[in-house]
């Protein structure tokens, strides 16, 4: 009779635990991320372009929702081996305002690779990443000899200038995991480079004056 009331209390207490795990496994919700409708996404497309893709994030910690836009050229969808025009991708920072309106502050078609550009299977653009006050352009294509690019912007927030952090760049053979190189270039390497003026195909990552 004894063994039989300290099992009872056991699983008792095993189910009681149980339950109270389970209720708090009940009770838990993941965050979902907040996004900015598309709809007013779609407000800042000229004729004939299109949304490659957009991120959402609070960049300036006002509490309200703001938006980094990549922008593309209908023709470049169809664009083949035969045609020498590589579109440019715009890429758009959209702040929202005390009014509550998104509205475009700089944009730049310098940054984002353009539709097959060093990529013969399409788009390299693999996505925009937002990070607090901060974004990330990531680029990667190839096949066995595959690269990448990592383009990070920071928005200094008692200035309210965006300037870009970092630029990493790899090279790498998915059957030879010693077979990588990279590099990665930092304010220590580049200076200051506020957005605008940003230039991922100049050596110097500089915009030319000649331009």
């Amino acid at each position: 009779m004894k063994k039989f009331l300290i099992l009872l209390i056991l699983i008792t207490s095993v189910s009681f635990a149980q339950k109270k795990k389970n209720s708090k496994l009940d009770n838990f919700k993941v965050k979902e991320k907040q996004v900015v409708p598309i709809q007013e996404i779609r407000n800042f497309l000229k004729v004939n372009e299109y949304i490659v893709t957009y991120a959402s994030g609070d960049f300036n910690g006002d509490k309200l929702l703001d938006a980094v836009l990549v922008v593309g050229n209908e023709k470049e969808k169809h664009n083949d081996k035969t045609e020498s025009i590589n579109y440019k991708r715009n890429l758009i920072i959209l702040q929202r305002n005390t009014k509550g309106n998104l509205e475009k502050t700089l944009e730049n078609e310098d940054v984002v690779y353009c539709y097959k550009c060093n990529s013969s299977q399409g788009s390299p653009l693999t996505s925009i990443v937002f990070k607090g006050n901060t974004f990330s352009v990531e680029h990667e294509a190839g096949k066995v000899n595959r690269w990448t690019r990592i383009i990070t912007f920071e928005y200094e927030r008692e200035k309210q200038l965006w300037w870009l952090i970092k630029d990493a760049a790899s090279s790498y053979n998915i059957m030879n995991s010693n077979d990588i190189q990279s590099e990665v270039k930092t304010q220590d390497d580049f200076g200051f480079i506020y957005f605008q003026n940003y230039d991922a195909f100049s050596e110097d990552l500089t915009k030319q004056t000649t331009r």
